[in-house]
């Protein structure tokens, strides 16, 4: 974990000058729209793997106040320098480590990802530790990639998984107590390839509920 969390230092200045990634909060923000979740107000959201808060700041715009949460020092303080030069009361960074247990506060209405968990090489405890971090009924919203045949990363160090099946995935969540699971497609990321040109990569958006 140490050597991940040293490779997101290292690329998080330079993190947002990716037009993709830009894109990609965007996509995955309108996404999160279309499934309704924030019809009601939304008092307080986390966004797990936040990095520079590309998603975060998105969110900002649409919940009472939001939580970025990363393992990587340097992905949060370009998030902190982001949220001073704005002057947004209410986003808040949080440095911890749900793969290793580290306790997260509770009770938030709203936990989202975007592109995080195939970073994370067991996602199940991960994910029940989501759940219990999250106020009953609260609304899930877990972005990521399709699976794929690993062309996706020019660099696969700190990739754990080459996306995500979507049955696959919702029957995990389903597994640890998620109920009102679906899946919608997101995104298209085309990128070009080492191995065959430019290829197009989706991106689905999980929803779920936590029961109460």
């Amino acid at each position: 974990m140490h050597d991940d969390v040293a490779r997101f230092d290292a690329r998080a200045a330079a993190w947002d000058a990716s037009p993709h990634r830009r894109k990609l909060a965007r996509d995955i923000t309108a996404a999160m729209e279309a499934a309704g979740l924030f019809r009601q107000p939304v008092a307080s959201a986390l966004d797990f793997g936040c990095g520079t808060g590309l998603l975060t700041l998105e969110l900002a715009e649409r919940c009472e106040s939001v939580t970025g949460l990363d393992t990587s020092p340097g992905m949060l303080a370009e998030l902190a320098a982001k949220i001073e030069r704005a002057g947004l009361p209410n986003v808040g960074v949080l440095e911890a480590d749900l793969a290793a247990g580290t306790p997260v506060p509770g009770g938030y209405d709203l936990v989202a990802s975007a592109m995080a968990l195939h970073h994370v090489s067991e996602p199940e405890p991960v994910l029940k530790r989501l759940l219990a971090a999250a106020a009953p009924g609260a609304r899930f919203a877990l972005a990521d990639l399709d699976a794929e045949d690993g062309s996706f990363h020019d660099d696969p160090a700190g990739v754990h998984h080459n996306g995500f099946d979507r049955i696959d995935l919702a029957d995990m969540l389903a597994g640890l107590g998620y109920t009102d699971i679906n899946a919608a497609d997101a995104a298209t990321i085309v990128k070009p390839t080492k191995c065959c040109g430019d290829r197009p990569y989706g991106v689905f958006l999980m929803t779920a509920r936590k029961p109460g």
